[in-house]
């Protein structure tokens, strides 16, 4: 038995990676993921970036009661962030990364370690898996209130397999990494080594950044 299960049913406190904390009633736990209900939305998180979890000593329960039936259906014993994902393609969600990086949009594809995601903000972003912190569906609404049909990317572009080979189909284009939220993630993609990318930033320096913290990745336009 999973060392969790006891708190199914219980009101916790989660920590993540970033300092970033939730509290909700933990509804299940899966091979490597834990779904909680906060009071409007459930929340998916992989148990990878979990700092601590404590259980929430409170008498207003009622808050916590999830009346809706859950946004993805159940196609397998034991709940995995790669059923989540897949499950999630093509349905808004809200994909927190790291800090102030959180996303709103739509899964297009999942890779085999990335996946492609469509943003009304950011365009196309590619975001490896293993730096997703938590995904919120949202159910019966649109990003920014975008009209529904005119929100997902309808592109016949084609993507590669892993990170890797996605970041390296863009070898001499304007690239923003982690959103393009440090002037230094910015630039055009000169080469792409086994563990370090080679970029050109505005200011014509040149720097090297490891690719196993790069959390994701698009196209400047």
């Amino acid at each position: 038995m999973n060392s969790l299960d006891s708190y199914i049913g219980q009101i916790i406190d989660v920590e993540v990676s970033s300092k970033k904390s939730i509290i909700g009633k933990l509804l299940e736990v899966g091979s490597d993921i834990i779904v909680l209900f906060n009071g409007q939305h459930y929340v998916y998180l992989p148990v990878v970036h979990l700092i601590s979890v404590k259980k929430v000593e409170t008498t207003y329960t009622e808050e916590y009661i999830n009346n809706d039936m859950s946004p993805f259906e159940k196609e397998e014993k034991q709940l995995s962030m790669k059923q989540i994902l897949t499950n999630a393609s093509g349905k808004f969600v809200e994909l927190f990364l790291t800090g102030s990086h959180t996303v709103h949009g739509y899964i297009r594809y999942v890779k085999e370690d990335y996946i492609v995601f469509d943003s009304p903000a950011f365009k196309t972003i590619y975001i490896p898996i293993v730096h997703l912190k938590w995904l919120i569906p949202y159910i019966n609404q649109t990003p920014y209130q975008i009209k529904i049909g005119q929100q997902l990317n309808s592109s016949d572009e084609s993507f590669a397999h892993t990170f890797k080979e996605q970041i390296k189909m863009h070898i001499g284009k304007i690239v923003l990494f982690d959103l393009g939220k440090d002037s230094g993630k910015i630039g055009i993609l000169n080469q792409v080594d086994p563990v370090l990318v080679e970029l050109v930033t505005g200011n014509g320096k040149t720097i090297y950044l490891n690719m196993t913290h790069l959390k994701s990745m698009h196209e400047g336009k």
